[in-house]
């Protein structure tokens, strides 16, 4: 009880809001013999909670569990892929709206970074360029998977993931100045923006450091006769995060 009077206390000198408003938790890390205590603590607003529990509650289910995204792309890490003691990795989830990235290190979320770009920007800049209605430009940016495009979307879409791979390497290098943490070893993309051609070569480019896309199906099975092998690799890219949390519920 006095450590999580002590949590709650420090933690409300850093919300951004009043601590009415936020839902809170902390999972105690580690405890040296100086009694110092590393915690890992989550805040949420409670009005963004209720809408989410809100439309699961509407549907006749009931909430067991609520989880973050940052700790479902470590769920699914885990679940899929061997880690060495003291390395640490990154994992980078490009969604349609935000980039979130979350460095694992020894098991432990040590850091994390969201940042207002995804694939609609990318959409966007295909639609201004080539005077094009929103449907036609998401869709031209999506063909890109299938075939050759016009040059003019390539060299967008370049640019795209030239801004991809800077916002990740900044990240990266504000983890490494403000962490006592390894350096990570490699990055691993996901989310429905990692579809992009190239998106993984200009992003180890970019961050010099072996990037490669997540495969949520790596260790994961599934039945052939529901699920075709064409239909995994199609939806791999987006159900990351989504059976993260299968995971954590199956669990608890």
């Amino acid at each position: 009880s006095e450590l999580q009077d002590a949590v709650f206390w420090e933690a409300e000198q850093y919300l951004p809001f009043d601590p009415s408003e936020v839902s809170m938790d902390y999972h105690m890390i580690s405890r040296g013999k100086d009694n110092r205590t590393d915690v890992l603590f989550v805040a949420a607003k409670l009005s963004v909670m209720d809408g989410f529990v809100g439309s699961i509650t509407d549907a006749g289910l009931k909430v067991k569990v609520v989880d973050t995204e940052y700790f479902a792309l470590q769920n699914i890490f885990e679940a899929n892929y061997d880690q060495r003691p003291g390395e640490a990795v990154a994992l980078v989830d490009i969604g349609a709206s935000t980039l979130k990235l979350l460095v694992v290190h020894d098991g432990v979320p040590v850091f994390t970074k969201e940042s207002p770009m995804g694939g609609r920007n990318l959409t966007a800049e295909i639609q201004r360029q080539m005077n094009l209605s929103a449907a036609d430009a998401e869709a031209l940016k999506v063909s890109q998977s299938r075939g050759a495009v016009p040059q003019e979307i390539a060299e967008i879409t370049q640019v795209a993931i030239e801004n991809f791979g800077t916002e990740i390497r900044r990240a990266l290098d504000f983890y490494n100045a403000s962490s006592s943490g390894a350096p990570v070893s490699y990055v691993l993309l996901t989310g429905g923006s990692s579809q992009i051609p190239d998106l993984s070569k200009g992003v180890e480019e970019r961050v010099g450091l072996p990037t490669q896309i997540l495969n949520p199906f790596a260790r994961i099975g599934y039945d052939p006769k529901i699920f075709s092998p064409e239909l995994i690799a199609n939806i791999a890219p987006v159900v990351s995060v989504p059976l993260g949390y299968a995971i954590r519920g199956a669990a608890t």
